[in-house]
C-alpha cells in the first residue's frame, strides 16, 4: 500500500513540475526541454524502482528549476538563446530550394517535401520564403499569386465595378460576408455583440 501511495505522490509532483517548466508540444521543445522531460521520465523509474522518492522529488525540482533559470536567461540574453535554440534557417528562397543550408541541417528534400505537404503546400515554386525553425516547425511566406485570398480581398472583388474600381460607400471595414450566408448572420451577429 505504501508503494502505491509513493507512486501517485510522485506522479502528483511529476506534473505539478512539468506544468511549471511550461506548455509546449513535443514539436515545439528546445533540446535541452527535451532532455529535461527525458530526464524526468527515467528518473521516475528509478524512484518506484529503488524506493528514494523524497530524493527523487528533489532531483525533479532541481531539473525544473535548472530549466526555468536557463529560459530565463535566453530571455535576457540573445547569445545565449541563439546558442541553445538557434536561428531559424531559410531552406527555400524565392521558390528555389537552398541546398547549402539542408545539408548544414541534414535534412533530405523528401523531408522538407514531407513539411510542405503538411502544410498543404503542392509546389516549392509557390513559396517565397521557408525557413527552419529552432523549435523544427516550418515558417513560411507564400508567393503573391499562391496566397489565400484576404477577407478584405474578397469584399473589395465582390464590389468592384465593370472597371474595375471600388465604389467609395463600398469599401467600409464593417462589410459582413456573413450576410450573404442565408440564416448565418443572426447567429453571428449575436456571437459578437456577446464580446
Amino acid at each position: 500500500m505504501e508503494f502505491i501511495g509513493e507512486t501517485l505522490l510522485l506522479l502528483v509532483a511529476s506534473t505539478l513540475l512539468l506544468r511549471l517548466a511550461g506548455k509546449k508540444s513535443i514539436a515545439q521543445m528546445s533540446s535541452l526541454e527535451v532532455i529535461i522531460i527525458l530526464g524526468i521520465g527515467t528518473t521516475m523509474g528509478h524512484a518506484i524502482r529503488e524506493h528514494k522518492l523524497w530524493q527523487i522529488i528533489v532531483i525533479l525540482t532541481l531539473f525544473v528549476i535548472y530549466l526555468v533559470f536557463v529560459q530565463y536567461l535566453q530571455l535576457k540574453f540573445t547569445i545565449i538563446h541563439r546558442y541553445i535554440s538557434g536561428n531559424a534557417i531559410i531552406v527555400i528562397l524565392n521558390g528555389q530550394i537552398e541546398f547549402d543550408n539542408l545539408k548544414k541541417l541534414r535534412m533530405t528534400t523528401e523531408q522538407l517535401e514531407a513539411k510542405l505537404r503538411q502544410e498543404g503546400i503542392s509546389y516549392i515554386s509557390d513559396v517565397k520564403t521557408a525557413t527552419l525553425e529552432s523549435d523544427g516547425g516550418l515558417g513560411y511566406e507564400l508567393m503573391e499569386h499562391a496566397r489565400p485570398i484576404t477577407r478584405k480581398e474578397l469584399i473589395e472583388s465582390l464590389h468592384k465595378d465593370q472597371k474595375g474600381n471600388i465604389p467609395n460607400n463600398q469599401t467600409n471595414k464593417d462589410d459582413n460576408i456573413f450576410e450573404k450566408v442565408p440564416g448565418f448572420f443572426p447567429i453571428a451577429k449575436s456571437l459578437s455583440n456577446k464580446k
